[in-house]
């Protein structure tokens, strides 16, 4: 995989994306934005300049996490709007998006990325198909990236 195609979206804990930049050269953090009703477009937005600069190849592997990951598939839709492929979607330990959200989403695999191996979400998410890895959230990310 092209590893300029990582993106880890400013809710990534500082700790976690230091961590993944740092096993993924090419990967590129985002700007936090705190405003929730205006994070999937400032987001969007960013994906977007980050593109046209050269600093991501499409198609792109989002990585979210905590509360904001529930935007996944707000954010895949974006991406779709601007006619820009997914890889696949990384929610490292989330709040998980509510199931019809987006009726036509998930659009690429979605990997849940739980630190605690005893996290309750493991079952939702495994209930709706998704893949769950427990254990270092940016070892597990860039195995995730690795991927063919």
């Amino acid at each position: 995989m092209d590893t300029s195609s990582v993106v880890l979206t400013g809710d990534t804990p500082e700790g976690v994306a230091e961590a993944i930049r740092a096993s993924i050269p090419g990967a590129i953090s985002l700007p936090d934005f705190d405003d929730d009703d205006a994070w999937v477009a400032r987001t969007a937005l960013a994906t977007t300049a980050a593109v046209t600069q050269g600093l991501l190849t499409p198609p792109l592997l989002l990585v979210m996490s905590g509360a904001l990951a529930h935007h996944a598939p707000a954010l895949g839709f974006a991406q779709r709007a601007a006619r820009r492929a997914v890889r696949g979607y990384v929610l490292i330990d989330p709040q998980l998006p509510r199931p019809g959200q987006a009726s036509d989403w998930p659009d690429a695999p979605v990997i849940v990325v739980l630190t605690d191996a005893d996290d309750p979400r493991a079952r939702d998410a495994r209930l709706r198909g998704w893949e769950v890895l427990t254990g270092d959230a940016a070892h597990l990310v860039a195995e995730v990236a690795a991927r063919p």
